[in-house]
């Protein structure tokens, strides 16, 4: 490979045995940021209203539908909330950095899907961009009834690949989220959004070399 694709190390020269991958801003590019978008579909006031009140739906105890309803009339907007769905299915998987991933399942690493997703989100991503087996482990939200930064979020993908915190490499591109799993003892890249492939490649692999035995972040 060149120097901008370098190789993944084996899973048996290091001590992480997973790798925990979020999906907006670093498997799949997402543009325009999403407070900004939201700000354009329906103003400041719906994109607050949507952050004050997501936990509920990111953990899957309603729709994503539901929430634009309540907060379309509690803010009053000439809005349909079917309309304001299309804001979330938008998305560019990236192929290098997909290409990553299946890799690190050649390499011998459990590669886990970490993504903080609503019930409609989670189907427009597996029908629209094919997610279905891209990772041994699909860890939307939605799905596990806890959401990133909880600590559960991250004690329960840690069940489910069957590995102790500091076994595990987590990549996100959010500040928050990554403080929240350092807390736990995972190891972690902070990937700047929608940085590309070719930069979460150098970092993981740099990550996973046997010299690196300290999280990474």
């Amino acid at each position: 490979m060149s120097i901008s694709q370098p190789v993944i190390p084996p899973a048996s020269s290091t001590p992480v045995r997973a790798v925990l991958l979020d999906a907006d801003g670093v498997l799949q590019l997402i543009g325009t940021p999403w407070g900004e978008a939201l700000t354009r579909g329906g103003g400041p006031a719906f994109t607050q209203a949507m952050i004050d009140g997501e936990t509920d739906a990111l953990a899957g105890r309603e729709t994503l539908t539901e929430l634009l309803e309540r907060v379309v009339e509690s803010l009053g907007l000439e809005l349909r909330a079917s309309d304001l769905l299309e804001m979330w299915h938008r998305a560019t998987p990236d192929p290098v950095a997909w290409q990553l991933v299946r890799d690190l399942r050649e390499a011998g690493y459990t590669t886990v899907l970490a993504t903080n997703q609503q019930w409609e989100r989670r189907a427009w991503m597996r029908e629209q961009l094919g997610y279905d087996g891209l990772c041994d482990i699909d860890g939307y939200s939605c799905t596990l009834g806890v959401a990133k930064p909880d600590a559960a979020y991250f004690h329960r993908l840690l069940e489910l690949a069957g590995v102790e915190a500091d076994q595990a490499l987590f990549v996100d591109d959010s500040a928050t989220n990554i403080a929240a799993a350092r807390e736990v003892g995972l190891r972690t890249i902070h990937h700047p959004a929608d940085a590309g492939g070719e930069l979460l490649r150098r970092e993981v692999a740099q990550a996973l070399t046997p010299a690196a035995s300290a999280p990474q972040g």
